[in-house]
């Protein structure tokens, strides 16, 4: 899907839920900043001591299911790591330096196909630039006694728990987004279904005894509860990061029914030829412009782009200016999201 853009299966109201956060003052700019000279660092030091990183040398049939899905997505291949964990989950770390990890048990559980519907959810994050404010939320959730100091209005206090509401609702929404981008990866639904199926409740030997459909009945059954459990059940999930599974179920199940779905199979879709918005290296032009390492040529000046230099720019770039009190987040470190929970 040659250009494709984020936009083109975004869930709805998933950018919408999105804007609350991005109007929190100074935001974006201090997230960039940790993001690019502490913490994406400080990930890719600990994944290379910890966990076995696939590529041409370790895992290679993996890295190709990985560079196949970022070839239908549209973006940059991001690192690659595989960590021994019986709990099935993968994530993805960064905005600019970007990495997805699999847990050893999901890739034993999982067909390739399977697989790729994993690998695409996870590059669904890194293709709409979530890796910024997932790491907002950690930092309200679990640092607000520093910023709320580092940002002294009167009432800043009042504004935690909306700002939290507005985040955890994003974040639901935002998964969504990302099975949507997982079920381009793959092209089958049933494929997408018995892949989420899997990570929701696997027993060894009994596979073939999940039912979807079944599965997704389970959805209803807020239907058949009075109001009073209704309300209190919505609170007691309020903080959830993801949506439950049969509820993702159906929601995978209702798009690839869907109009939009098609179209864009079709090749009807919005593009971005440039990917500014997603996540990903960037490589410095020798005119001053940043370039999405995926191109091959820089939008600016037209000269040709080496996406060799993106590992090399990473590893080189000089720290930027911290802006006003970053220093005083230096030890923070924000992990990414999981797939059915975090990490």
């Amino acid at each position: 899907m040659p250009e494709i853009s984020y936009q083109s299966f975004t869930y709805p109201g998933d950018e919408e839920a999105l804007a609350a956060l991005k109007r929190v003052p100074g935001a974006p700019q201090l997230l960039t900043y940790l993001q690019e000279n502490f913490t994406e660092q400080l990930i890719y030091v600990e994944n290379n001591e910890q966990m076995i990183r696939a590529g041409t040398g370790s895992f290679g049939s993996l890295h190709k299911l990985l560079v196949r899905c970022c070839e239908i997505l549209s973006c940059p291949v991001p690192d690659l790591y595989v960590t021994n964990s019986p709990i099935m989950n993968a994530y993805t770390v960064g905005h600019r330096r970007t990495c997805l990890v699999l847990h050893s048990a999901l890739v034993e559980a999982m067909t390739a196909d399977e697989l790729c519907f994993v690998m695409g959810h996870e590059l669904g994050h890194i293709k709409c630039g979530h890796g910024l404010y997932r790491q907002l939320g950690d930092l309200l959730i679990q640092s607000w006694d520093a910023v709320s100091a580092l940002i002294p209005v009167p009432g800043i206090g009042m504004i935690r728990i909306p700002l939290l509401i507005a985040y955890w609702e994003w974040f639901r929404r935002a998964e969504l987004t990302c099975d949507r981008a997982g079920l381009l990866c793959v092209q089958n639904a049933p494929t997408a279904l018995t892949g989420l199926g899997k990570l929701a409740g696997r027993i060894s030997g009994m596979e073939d005894e999940f039912n979807v459909d079944s599965a997704i009945a389970q959805a209803g059954a807020l239907q058949e509860v009075n109001k009073l459990v209704l309300v209190v059940s919505i609170m007691n999930s309020a903080q959830n990061t993801h949506p439950f599974v049969p509820s993702r179920l159906k929601q995978i199940r209702e798009y690839a029914a869907s109009p939009e779905y098609q179209a864009v199979l079709r090749g009807e879709y919005q593009r971005d030829v440039h990917g500014l918005h997603e996540g990903g290296l960037r490589v410095k032009c020798q005119c001053g412009a940043k370039v999405n390492v995926k191109l091959s040529s820089c939008p600016e000046c037209g000269r040709p782009i080496d996406a060799a230099q993106g590992e090399t720019a990473a590893a080189l770039a000089e720290p930027e200016a911290p802006p006003a009190g970053a220093s005083a987040l230096g030890k923070f470190k924000s992990m990414g999201a999981g797939f059915l929970k975090r990490p």
